[in-house]
């Protein structure tokens, strides 16, 4: 969520001469393509005749397709300035009436919109509580629609930035369409920004949405977890069952034996005595095929459950973090669920509630925790977007980049977990100087043979 000091320190008007700009320039593309397409083109045709002109023409009109899709994506950069201003501009006017009303009324704010009263007791104490809780109300609605609106304008840039890849202004429109398959594809084609993907097999994440539904923790929570608590080995073998992966498995329990008792186990990295506590606060949801429970099993014996069976860990995580929500101090969304995962204290929960999800104002690993949240989660969104999409959906959205990708080039959608078919081969024009492919003999005419 944005905080006080960053709306309030907000310039809209800037963003409305950004998009001003780009209107400017989207008109400039539409004069370049209607001269590339309407004289160039046209003045080939009348004066180079042949193989050599025909090629020329074709050029011409690709450039003025480019630049026609060129000129949509400038448009629709234009419109999301415009929106992020407008919806930034009321958010500030709504902020800034509340932090008056707070101050007339003697009210602090910090600078995740948190109202603090130390007010009278007695008969004014109703009446002081109902002017915080109003302020309060208005300053939090603010910040969240600022934050809304920032995360919007964000996905639909990055939207943008993949048109640049379209030469194709019908193919551009309907990449901008409410979750068009092809828009998300181009988002996913910017690639990953340096993270590396959660490296689980198909087993462990429907363990994530079967534990999902069984607690009602989200689904991108849990796979944030995967992300962020994902052990050495699952760089060297993601399917968690070869020799590498089985090696680190059995060194991490013998570790709980001696030397560090308390080492985090598992894909989810969960100590054992945070397992042995979701184990018997949720008893009757952990039992083993015997009907013995998991409450009743020594240590070693539990950890080593934990090491060898990553669906049991995606179900001990999203219990623990049940549990964590039933407090709900400090933990209202899932980016402070997602810290409370880490260490959950009474200092974690207080910056929580002070700060929202803000991690700039955190400190340590708190801080870089918060940090790797606000990075994965975009990419979280686009790849859950992709899964969402039927087979037929993610079919058509590759074909359009294949035939926006020149002849033999691979296309590839980097997505953060495996979610549906994401390459394909280019079908579009040879890039200028490849050599066509050779002919293959003529076919033998029927009856000859």
């Amino acid at each position: 969520m944005v905080s006080v000091p960053e709306l309030t320190g907000a310039r809209p008007q800037q963003w409305r001469e950004a998009a001003d700009d780009a209107v400017a320039a989207a008109k400039q593309c539409d004069a370049l393509a209607s001269y590339a397409r309407d004289e160039v083109a046209a003045t080939l045709r009348q004066c180079w005749a042949g193989d050599a002109g025909r090629a020329a023409r074709e050029k011409f009109v690709k450039h003025a397709g480019d630049y026609e899709a060129a000129a949509v994506g400038l448009r629709a950069m234009a419109r999301t300035y415009d929106d992020l201003a407008d919806d930034i501009a009321a958010a500030q006017r709504d902020l800034t009436s509340a932090l008056d009303y707070a101050h007339r009324r003697g009210f602090g704010v910090d600078d995740s919109g948190r109202v603090n009263a130390s007010g009278p007791s007695g008969e004014d104490a109703a009446g002081k509580e109902a002017e915080r809780s109003h302020a309060q109300e208005v300053i939090t609605d603010a910040l969240r629609r600022a934050g809304r609106a920032d995360t919007d304008a964000a996905r639909s840039l990055r939207t943008v930035e993949g048109m640049t890849a379209l030469g194709d202004a019908k193919l551009a429109q309907a990449a901008l369409l409410p979750n068009s398959p092809l828009g998300i594809a181009l988002r996913l084609s910017g690639g990953l920004d340096g993270l590396h993907p959660i490296n689980v097999p198909p087993n462990v994440l429907s363990a994530v949405n079967l534990a999902s539904a069984e607690t009602g923790i989200s689904r991108k929570l849990l796979l944030s977890i995967l992300w962020q608590e994902q052990q050495w080995y699952q760089n060297h073998n993601p399917s968690l069952r070869g020799p590498l992966s089985e090696f680190g498995r059995f060194f991490d329990w013998s570790l709980t034996l001696g030397p560090k008792p308390d080492k985090s186990l598992g894909i989810t990295h969960m100590k054992t005595d945070t397992a042995r506590a979701v184990v018997e606060k949720y008893r009757e949801q952990f039992q083993l095929e015997d009907g013995r429970h998991l409450a009743d099993l020594g240590d070693a014996e539990l950890a080593a459950l934990i090491e060898h069976q990553p669906e049991l860990d995606v179900r001990l995580s999203a219990y623990h973090l049940k549990g964590l929500r039933e407090d709900d101090h400090g933990s209202d969304t899932d980016k402070q669920l997602f810290t409370l995962y880490a260490a959950d204290t009474p200092d974690v929960r207080e910056k929580n509630e002070q700060y929202g999800d803000e991690s700039e104002h955190r400190g340590g690993d708190i801080k870089a925790r918060g940090r790797n949240w606000d990075a994965i989660e975009p990419h979280l969104d686009d790849a859950m977007a992709w899964e969402a999409l039927t087979d037929e959906e993610r079919l058509e959205a590759i074909r359009h980049l294949e035939s926006q990708t020149p002849a033999g080039h691979h296309v590839s959608l980097e997505t953060l977990y495996r979610s549906g078919q994401t390459t394909g081969t280019g079908t579009g024009e040879p890039e200028p100087g490849t050599p066509s492919p050779s002919p293959g003999p003529a076919p033998t005419p029927p009856g000859n043979g």
